[in-house]
């Protein structure tokens, strides 16, 4: 039996190669398994993209969600011409400690400035990468890094860590030069609406660090700002496939700059040419830290299953690729079985801590035990 790994990243814990290696543990040979490290646009989108691409990789400085200095490093392939970059980079969650966390403060203006230094260097094509982010800024942040600015009743928006202005419209007069030269495209990670009922704000605020007062004020701000971007583009921004992800970004993306969307997980499994490696395995095991009703919201898991179903239906539909899904963590277990998945196997034992959990070397043996289950029950 041969297994194609294609799990994400353990966030806080163990990268997508990381999480494989630990899979692949479970055969008797490394050879009985082939690791496609995987991003549905989050963490490692831009390192494992560019890698794939054999393209090199630029360190900038830039702002950190706080404004604060930090390095941030991004991909070029395609001889310079395309620039794979991703939020989680200067506008990362991964970038602040538990207590710094503050949606009203976080913006996504370094992920802005890495854009910008792309198109100095020349990229004709900016590939972002849409998830992980800390913030909830409407991608307001990185539009105004780009040279946007944000009309309100009192004059322009100042840049700065100011994110609920009272924002009546866009002057793009400004904007970086080289963006009417340059294609964009975003990989979104989850696909929510702009703001309302399961937007960005309800969804992803809380695990930022806003409260419950924090998540009515964002999501009142986020449909002000939808109104905007709406009138300025003259599309409906607030169900535009990826529109919330990134803490809106999605949406400022494809108003002001017109960016075409795209799901991260499936557009780098075709990338890394899954579809020959489906001819000679007959399980695909996927995985990230916490499966729940998200994760088939285009999820690294949801992408990898789509993929293979896809394929095995271009086969003539009498092929059936076993797919397994193993996690950290399991919530709404029946659904993800309903949605396609042969085996949901929640890795951590029951009654373990979360900080043990947590830990790297326990991380590794949990996966290596549940995905060894997996391996053992398919062989008898």
């Amino acid at each position: 039996m041969k297994a194609i790994l294609a799990i994400d990243s353990f966030k806080g814990c163990l990268s997508s190669p990381e999480a494989e290696e630990a899979a692949s543990s479970a055969f008797p040979s490394h050879e009985d398994t082939v690791m496609i490290p995987v991003s549905d646009g989050g963490e490692g989108f831009s390192a494992i993209m560019t890698a794939l691409l054999g393209g090199s990789t630029r360190t900038v400085l830039c702002q950190d969600p706080l404004g604060r200095p930090v390095e941030a490093s991004y991909g070029l392939a395609h001889g310079g011409r395309t620039a794979i970059i991703e939020t989680a980079a200067a506008s990362g969650l991964c970038l602040l400690r538990e207590e710094e966390r503050n949606p009203l403060a976080a913006s996504t203006f370094g992920t802005g400035q890495l854009i910008a230094d792309a198109l100095d260097e020349g990229a004709e094509e900016i590939w972002l990468g849409l998830g992980g982010s800390a913030t909830c800024d409407g991608g307001t942040g990185l539009l105004q890094a780009l040279g946007y600015r944000f009309m309100t009743p009192g004059g322009i928006l100042p840049d700065g860590r100011t994110v609920m202005g009272n924002i009546i419209g866009i002057d793009s007069t400004h904007r970086h030069k080289q963006l009417s030269h340059c294609k964009i495209t975003g990989f979104y990670d989850v696909s929510v609406p702009f703001y309302g009922a399961g937007g960005t704000a309800r969804m992803f605020a809380p695990q930022k660090g806003a409260g419950a007062a924090m998540v009515e004020a964002l999501d009142a701000w986020m449909s002000q700002l939808c109104e905007v971007y709406s009138e300025f583009s003259g599309r409906d921004i607030r169900t535009v496939p990826g529109s919330g992800a990134a803490g809106g970004t999605g949406g400022a993306i494809r108003a002001c700059m017109g960016a075409s969307m795209t799901p991260g997980a499936f557009q780098l499994l075709d990338e890394a040419g899954m579809g020959p490696l489906l001819d000679t395995c007959t399980l695909v095991i996927t995985g990230e830290g916490h499966a729940d009703l998200q994760t088939l919201r285009g999820k690294v898991p949801a992408g990898v299953l789509e993929y293979v179903r896809k394929y095995d239906s271009e086969c003539g539909g009498s092929r059936h690729t076993q797919v397994a899904l193993v996690a950290g963590q399991v919530s709404d277990r029946d659904a993800l079985l309903r949605a396609g998945f042969d085996y949901v196997v929640e890795a951590t034992p029951e009654g373990m801590p979360i900080s043990l959990a947590m830990d790297p070397a326990t991380a590794r043996e949990n996966i290596k035990k549940a995905v060894g289950i997996i391996a053992h029950g398919l062989d008898r």
